[in-house]
């Protein structure tokens, strides 16, 4: 069978046989497609046709061969047919638009040649203008360069080809690698230095919601980076996107109707040197925990009495429906940890109809498993500037359990000017971890002995909209409209805390055994559910009665949002007068078992306030209408977009009350585009916008989330208002050729009412209590460089040819304007916001030899992680270096490839440090005088990934 491998029977080692083996099984799996394994004697073009002038699609262009016509572009702009393998002259016409031929187009027997053509515009008095003799090769690398070139806003991005060569397995690291941007635990976005409330999240052009009860942001680890087309962040305004950002929009836009069918399979595995292969105390697991979810132990139970009648009932009723609980404390998992685990399935499949439409299916899932350990160093002080009057110094190992599962199922239909597409995605991610404390509470005198607390999230989103496209009139007026559903959820279920302390004086006495203290046990539960519904219409012609022609688009857009939250706390307590202390001393397995709830024992005591449930809605409308103008080299986007909003959160008040929160907004939002063509490879842009910044249901609900690792109270504010920003922005950029750019930009932005965390005036040195609040005012500005080149100018030979250097760099300063008295340091930056972020990368790929390399480097800034007051210093992030390479090398007729991958080679320590020199201009971590609030080192990682493609 031609295109098959044939692995060498005798004399083979044993591995290569199981090899082998395996390779058959995919084969078979392989034959359930038929498509894939048809007859290998043509060959396919595909591409896409787009204007020079704004990288809009052009559609109906002819594309004709020496044999006469054969395809007309569709509503995407898009061509695809089947060929005799060759090389073939082909000729691209559109009536306005000089015409283009080809040559040297070579198709190959079962193989996809991508060929995307950028068409010209033609003078108006030319009936004909014929552009030749480029060659396939150089039209490409043209079309990049346009797209580069032409966006008509201020954005960066990274392309499927380039995430394909960096080790990251998800959006929110891959999002690190673009320019102005850093990233949160590995998944919350920040863009210019800004907090990551103030980016908005659109996945296939619809707006995502908050994924995470306590902020204001989305979590990108929820979307595999294998599903995702590209990555773009706009980071200046037009009227056609939403209004609510001013750091950036991160558009992620998933794979759509293929060029090419194939099937895919992929798997890897990676060692961590802090945790593969080391004890792995996660404490308890339930049987579906690897699959992503929880099997009921962990649920809170069914028959279990509603809050008030939980009140009225009798003390023995009580003990009875504390018996109900699970007991799932302490050491239940015997075993290591188990190296991190990945497999991924893809399908891509295209048919084309008698009739000439194509329908396109593409299917995608994915597993991961990671099993991790991290320590942590906690320290909290007594007064200031001390560095060792402690509070308490405690030393954390955490064991985290993550399992996450992914599907992604896009179903397209095309003909002629017509696209319909139905775009689904579903992400669930478990994570259970559970962290064991040692070390001294100086405050109440006591040694904590393996304090035990167990936090286990479930996150799940699910993504569904469809969407049409749509190419009418003599024009090709396009006509776009968008239906989207989203459904996100949070559960937090039997989030507890264990904790056994001695006194001090006794921690050496070994005939002292560690007894419970009952105050601090805690066992809570919480669920999240948000449902979002949406809808959006463009429409975009081009106006001839202009002089000159002008591009006009128009659009609106709702969302409507609901949201539930609902959590339950308790706390163990003495369930009557007399009490047998001999149970505090008992194994943290059995201390809460059934056999000790009784009257002389425990009773679980509810200790649910009425701040602890919340339900909201939101209303979201917004249109625009925008036009582009081109005067020769310069090029003019402006227009304006009007936004209503309002909100309606139902919470609970301190007082026992009900209170009902209600806020309307309009908002006018002008902006403007300017690009002036300095010639073909140069650009000058400025932009000008008004955006606004909302704030979110969890902002304003008064419910109160007490973290026990932490040990830290997160409250909203029921006053909090909508921030007003003005962004502005200056750009040069330079296209030397395909692939590279060289840019400088600055920009400026002021807000009027921001956003921030800080802890509140009822905040101690052993308790914070941290709320949201509105500074009058605040700005900031920078300086942004990115830069993409070939080293084969530094000479010949194949190595610096086929090595690209990139770099990429923000330098930034801000300022708040605190109107309010007891701010810790008053000339302090923007929460959030790191002074510098450092990009730098060397990618090599080699297509004759099929060997490639990625080295990747990463520094944030220092950065404000809580805003301090009174006399509670601001707490810092420190600076952060991250080194990554990666290694791969395609085989098995370039049909599989082989990845290895090393992950924060420098395994650089997390600090978080009070500056407690901060009202003063030296912020960055001095570790003369500055105390670490805490710090956590994570490893470095090892990972082999094979990945094998039966398309071609």
């Amino acid at each position: 069978n031609k295109g098959l491998i044939v692995l060498p029977h005798q004399n083979a080692p044993i591995m290569l046989r199981k090899i082998q083996q395996f390779a058959k099984y995919l084969i078979i799996i392989c034959l359930s497609f038929p498509a894939l394994l048809a007859a290998q004697s043509i060959g396919t073009l595909a591409g896409k046709i787009t204007n020079a002038a704004n990288n809009e699609v052009l559609v109906g262009v002819i594309i004709s061969g020496e044999k006469g016509n054969f395809r007309t572009s569709d509503v995407e702009g898009r061509f695809s047919a089947k060929l005799a393998p060759g090389t073939y002259k082909l000729r691209f016409a559109y009536t306005g638009f000089k015409t283009k031929t080809i040559s040297d187009v070579v198709i190959e027997a079962g193989k996809t040649t991508e060929l995307n053509i950028v068409l010209e515009e033609a003078a108006s008095n030319l009936t004909e203008v014929v552009v030749s003799a480029n060659s396939a090769r150089r039209e490409t690398a043209a079309s990049l360069l346009s797209i580069q070139k032409s966006n008509i806003s201020v954005s960066d991005g990274i392309s499927s080809e380039i995430i394909r060569k960096s080790p990251d397995n998800n959006v929110g690291e891959v999002l690190k690698r673009v320019t102005g941007t850093s990233v949160q635990d590995d998944k919350y976005v920040i863009v210019r230095g800004l907090n990551d409330r103030y980016n908005v999240a659109t996945i296939n052009g619809a707006v995502m919601p908050s994924t995470e009860p306590d902020r204001r942001t989305f979590s990108f680890d929820v979307v595999p980076s294998n599903m995702i087309d590209n990555v773009l962040i706009n980071k200046t305004a037009t009227p056609d996107m939403p209004g609510e950002f001013s750091g950036g929009i991160v558009q992620v836009t998933t794979k759509d109707i293929p060029f090419k069918n194939s099937f895919g399979i992929g798997m890897g595995l990676s060692y961590n040197t802090i945790s593969t292969g080391k004890d792995f105390n996660i404490g308890y697991m339930g049987s579906m925990d690897f699959l992503g979810f929880d099997d009921g132990s962990r649920k809170f139970p069914s028959k279990f009495p509603s809050t008030n009648r939980w009140r009225v009932a009798s003390r023995d009723q009580q003990i009875g429906y504390s018996r109900l609980m699970t007991n799932t404390y302490g050491d239940r998992y015997d075993g290591v940890a188990f190296p991190a685990s990945n497999l991924q399935l893809n399908w891509a499949q295209k048919f084309n109809t008698e009739n000439g439409a194509t329908f396109g299916i593409l299917a995608s899932v994915t597993y991961r498993n990671s099993q991790t350990i991290q320590y942590t160093k906690r320290n909290q002080y007594n007064d200031i500037t001390s560095t060792n009057n402690y509070l308490f110094d405690y030393n954390d190992s955490s064991y985290a359990f993550t399992s996450s599962v992914g599907g992604l199922l896009n179903l397209g239909y095309k003909k002629g000017k017509s696209k319909i597409v139905f775009k689904n995605l579903f992400n669930r991610v478990f994570e259970n971890t559970n962290t064991l404390r040692e070390g001294s509470n100086y405050n109440d005198l006591q040694y904590i002995n393996k304090g035990q607390i167990s936090v286990v999230m479930q996150k799940s989103i699910i993504s569904s909209q469809l969407e049409g496209e749509h190419s009418v009139g003599a024009k090709n007026s396009k006509f776009k409209w968008n239906l989207n559903y989203t459904f996100t959820q949070k559960d937090q279920p039997d989030y507890k805390s264990l904790p056994f302390q001695k006194s001090l004086s006794q921690i050496n006495d070994k005939s002292v055994l560690p007894t419970l203290a009952l105050r601090n046990t805690y066992r809570f539960w919480s669920t999240l559910n948000e449902h979002t519904f949406g809808g959006k219409l463009d429409y975009n012609t081009q106006l001839n009665f202009l002089s000159p022609k002008a591009q006009f688009k128009a659009g609106s857009l709702a969302q409507y949002k609901t949201r539930e939250f609902d959590a339950r706390a308790f706390r163990y307590e003495q369930a009557g007068s007399v009490f047998n202390t001999a149970l505090l001393s008992a194994k943290p397995e059995k201390v809460f078992s059934d056999a000790y709830m009784y009257n002389e024992g425990f009773y679980l005591n509810e200790i649910t306030n009425n701040t602890d449930r919340y339900d909201a809605n939101s209303m979201l409308t917004g249109s625009y209408a925008m036009l582009e103008n081109k005067w020769n080299q310069l090029k003019m986007i402006w227009g304006v977009r009007v936004e209503t909003f309002n909100y309606e959160v139902n919470t609970g008040n301190v007082s026992g009350t009900r209170e009902v929160i209600k806020k309307d907004y309009l908002d006018i939002l002008p902006s403007l585009n300017l690009i002036y063509s300095l010639d073909q490879k140069n650009n000058i842009r400025f932009s000008a916008s008004r955006t606004v910044s909302r704030p979110d249901f969890r902002e304003v609900a008064n419910f109160s989330y007490f973290d026990f690792v932490r040990g830290a109270i997160i409250r909203g504010n029921s006053k909090l208002e909508r921030s007003q920003n003005t962004n502005l922005d200056l750009r040069f950029e330079t296209y030397p050729s395909a692939g590279e750019i060289f840019s400088v930009s600055a920009f400026f932005k002021h807000f009027q009412n921001p956003i921030e965390q800080q802890m509140s005036g009822e905040s101690t040195f052993e308790y914070q209590v941290i709320t949201f609040f509105n500074p009058a005012f605040a700005y900031t500005y920078g300086l942004e460089l990115d830069l993409r080149k070939k080293l084969s100018f530094l000479g010949e030979g194949r190595f610096l040819e086929n090595t690209v250097f990139s770099a990429n760099a923000a330098l930034m300063q801000s300022r708040v304007d605190l109107n309010e008295a007891g701010s810790w340091d008053v000339n302090r930056p923007m929460q959030g916001q790191s002074p510098y972020l450092l990009n730098f990368g060397l990618t090599y790929a080699d297509p004759v030899t099929d060997f490639g390399g990625t080295i990747l480097f990463n520094r944030i800034g220092h950065r404000i992680e809580t805003v301090g007051k009174n006399d509670i210093p601001d707490v810092y992030e420190n600076g952060r270096s991250i080194l990554d390479f990666q290694l791969s090398k395609k085989v098995l007729r370039k049909l599989g490839e082989i990845k290895l991958n090393i992950g924060n080679i420098l395994n650089a320590k997390q600090i978080f440090y009070n500056n407690v020199q901060g009202q003063q201009t030296k912020r960055a971590y001095n570790a003369s005088t500055d105390r670490i609030q805490w710090s956590n080192v994570f490893g470095t990682t090892f990972g082999l990934s094979f990945n094998y493609n039966f398309g071609r």
